[in-house]
């Protein structure tokens, strides 16, 4: 029985080392896993993460603003937890690293949402202050039908006011620069009937039948002003450009006139870029070319070589005489501002210095935002907006010097308040703001219905004049200064119960309670009843101060569509 006395003593043996080897593996398990919290807390946030990272791409945020992100967490979500035979250490501090990578980006995209939406919310206040201005500029050019422009510009404001995300303002912006394109080829359309009704106007003078040309451009002014679409007016534009060859072809007896309007045209372009301080050398050489062309002409081949000539050579100036002028208006606009206000000087009774009173007419001023506006110019149509614009500005510097003279008190309508109206071809419910007064009236169906004082920028920065819309409504909320603290224009986190908001870039009408006096003089160096300190002995940065109690009225008696006009 040896054997069985054998088999019967290495049972035991073998039961001790299946323990042993099952020990060893829970050991093993234990080691290797980490502190159970610290895997949980890295789970959790690479849950957070992903759900925000699909939220910013669901909101608007720019995939290619999300990559580095995404891939950072992808070669996170790749790595394991090292492998320890005698300790769960080095899997704890992985999964704490791996935790703290994880917030951190989880921060970083929320870093990124939020400025993501400041930046399109800024970018659709300006794309929406240019769509104003360029309905502005069509409505006091009383050409085409703008009421399509107008609604889609409240409708727009409507969209921007219960925007949230970066793709909401987004939609504004792409809407907004669809209604821009199309009014500046509106303007650019409308040049090409005009010039089409002289040639028209002139050969009827000389007795030459233009019947077929007169139905052709009636019918041209209709589709002109049912047109919404940039699409529509380039279409127009070709329509236009056909018509006119065509009618020419019709009649040999039109040439002398149409080619003298084209001659016409080409030489007033040529005085006005000399008139600008531009070199005009090498067009006076193609002008006179030309012009000896068409004195050669004799049939319909010859002057429809000129004619092909002369328009490219028209065309080849274009840029440099619209990039001329927008620069040349901005330093004239300086120019005719100060001599005007050098003439007509406030003498400040409280530090002895006297003062120009159209300092928002000079480069400070709004020479400073249409010079901005020249950098983000490419195309000709834009040019021409910001020509239009600086042609506006000189129009509301008149009215201010006209205002200068009258002496009808604050609180009572005034003949220029009317004339900004008619001007900018405006109606409803209307704020106007007269710097020379430092007076605001708003009015309501052509009635004033209140008069405030006011207290706008100071020389230094002065408020904005022009014809402007409510870009937003806060109320309340927190001005934070741009300027950094030390420095002259810093202020202190300061809080406004309401703000109207009349230009991008932070200039706003509200509440200044730090303030006691208001009215004439005080956008100069002035005492507070209340009692003088850095925030109120001078005029603001901008802004148009006023009253909290009227601050207040204003904000609850004016809404989207309230029009802005400040002289």
């Amino acid at each position: 029985m040896p054997i069985a006395r054998s088999t019967h003593v290495a049972r035991p043996v073998t039961q001790a080392m299946l323990v042993a080897l099952l020990l060893s593996l829970t050991i093993l398990t234990s080691a290797c896993g980490g502190n159970a919290q610290t895997q949980q807390q890295a789970s959790q946030d690479k849950t957070q993460l992903d759900l925000l990272t699909a939220h910013a791409q669901t909101i608007g945020v720019p995939a290619t603003l999300l990559s580095p992100i995404l891939i950072q967490e992808q070669q996170l979500s790749s790595t394991g937890a090292p492998f320890s035979l005698f300790s769960d250490q080095p899997a704890t501090d992985y999964y704490s690293k791996l935790a703290n990578q994880y917030a951190k980006l989880l921060g970083q995209t929320q870093e990124l949402i939020t400025t993501t939406t400041d930046q399109y919310q800024l970018q659709a206040q300006n794309d929406l202050q240019v769509l104003q201005q360029a309905l502005s500029r069509r409505s006091s050019q009383h050409i085409g039908n703008v009421q399509p422009f107008s609604d889609s510009y409240n409708n727009e404001q409507l969209l921007f006011s219960s925007a949230k995300y970066p793709k909401d303002f987004a939609l504004v912006s792409q809407e907004a620069q669809k209604a821009i394109d199309a009014l500046g080829l509106m303007g650019a359309t409308y040049s090409q009937l005009t010039t089409f009704k002289t040639t028209i106007n002139q050969m009827q003078k000389a007795h030459i039948d233009v019947t077929a040309m007169l139905a052709q451009y009636q019918s041209d002014m209709q589709d002109f002003n049912n047109a919404t679409k940039s699409s529509e007016f380039q279409k127009l534009g070709n329509l236009i450009d056909a018509q006119y060859q065509q009618a020419v072809v019709n009649s040999i007896e039109a040439l002398p006139y149409v080619g003298a309007a084209k001659l016409g045209e080409f030489k007033t372009q040529v005085m006005l870029l000399k008139t600008y301080g531009l070199d005009a050398s090498v067009y006076q050489k193609l002008y006179n070319a030309d012009q000896a062309l068409m004195n050669k002409a004799r049939t319909i081949q010859d002057f429809l070589a000129f004619s092909s000539r002369i328009d490219a050579d028209m065309a080849s100036m274009h840029n440099d005489l619209i990039q001329g002028a927008s620069t040349y208006l901005i330093g004239a606009l300086d120019r005719e501002a100060r001599a005007w206000g050098k003439a007509h000087l406030y003498h400040d009774k409280t530090d002895g210095q006297s003062y120009i009173l159209d300092a928002g007419y000079t480069l400070p001023g709004i020479g400073f935002w249409l010079n901005r506006e020249l950098g983000w110019t490419y195309t000709p149509q834009d040019f021409q907006a910001v020509v239009d614009e600086e042609n506006n500005e000189f129009f509301n510097l008149h009215m201010l010097e006209a205002d200068y003279s009258d002496t009808t008190p604050y609180n009572q309508p005034h003949a220029t308040d009317f004339q900004m109206m008619k001007h900018y071809n405006v109606s409803g419910q209307i704020i106007v703001v007269s710097f020379v007064e430092q007076a605001m009236r708003v009015y309501q169906n052509g009635k004033l219905v209140k008069a405030f004082y006011v207290t706008t920028g100071r020389v230094e920065r002065p408020s904005l004049p022009g014809h402007w819309t409510v870009q937003d409504r806060k109320s309340p909320t927190e001005f934070k200064s741009t300027d950094p603290p030390g420095t002259p224009f810093y202020y202190p986190p300061t809080p406004i119960k309401y703000g109207i908001l009349y230009h991008w870039g932070g200039f706003f009408f509200h509440d200044a309670w730090w303030r006691a006096t208001f009215g004439p003089g005080t956008q100069f160096p002035h005492t507070d009843a209340g009692g003088t300190d850095f925030s109120n002995n001078n005029g603001s940065h901008g802004c148009i101060n006023m009253q909290t109690q009227d601050a207040a009225w204003l904000y609850a008696n004016t809404d989207w569509n309230t029009q802005i006009l400040n002289y």
